[in-house]
């Protein structure tokens, strides 16, 4: 780790960036904590002020929108296994992200109710609305336990169609094929807010 004393007002630092910990300065503008660590949360030049033992981070471009703890987001399911899934997060409240993000989401994380095997509910390829519950270590875990979070789009795994919300579950209008999907309240709907 570089602390502040090595470091030069002006430098130019990224999103991210380890500048410090707390016990040396207080964060200012552009700037997070972790673990009693300050962190850059954008991209610009390394601001110190001595005086008022603060650094801060004067933007050089606009800072990429983050998604934080309760935020809700959409993405496409990447990678699904028994116990956990990988979502390429490319929306925030209701708007695309400049660049995606990747959430995990754990079996325990998809419904109220016991599942037991996480492709029960998700699989590659289905678009799902979710909440963030945590940016623990800077990884977004996430969760679609809620009515209005879960599969707004899926796809069939045997001919690629888009699936229509059946009583019993979800149905292909192509070929017939049953799937079971962990769907938000309003699957399939056009006000259901996702953009990819």
């Amino acid at each position: 780790m570089i602390f502040l004393k090595e470091r030069k007002a002006g430098a130019f630092v990224y999103p991210g960036e380890q500048l410090g910990v707390i016990e040396e300065f207080l964060p200012g503008a552009g700037t997070y904590i972790e673990n009693g660590e300050i962190y850059s949360s954008g991209t610009g030049r390394l601001s110190l002020d001595f005086n008022r033992k603060e650094i801060s981070i004067t933007a050089q471009t606009h800072l990429p929108r983050i998604p934080k703890a309760d935020s809700v987001v959409v993405g496409l399911v990447v990678a699904a296994s028994e116990k956990t899934a990988t979502i390429k997060i490319e929306q925030l409240d209701d708007k695309e992200l400049d660049i995606p993000f990747s959430g995990i989401m754990h079996v325990s994380d998809v419904s109220r109710t016991y599942v037991k095997n996480l492709t029960d509910a998700l699989k590659v390829g289905d678009i799902v609305r979710a909440k963030v519950i945590s940016t623990k270590n800077r990884e977004f875990h996430l969760t679609i336990r809620e009515d209005m979070l879960g599969v707004i789009k899926a796809i069939c795994v045997i001919c690629g169609q888009t699936l229509t919300q059946q009583r019993n579950g979800l149905r292909c209008p192509n070929c017939g094929e049953i799937a079971r999907r962990k769907t938000a309240a309003d699957y399939g709907k056009e006000s259901s807010g996702w953009l990819i």
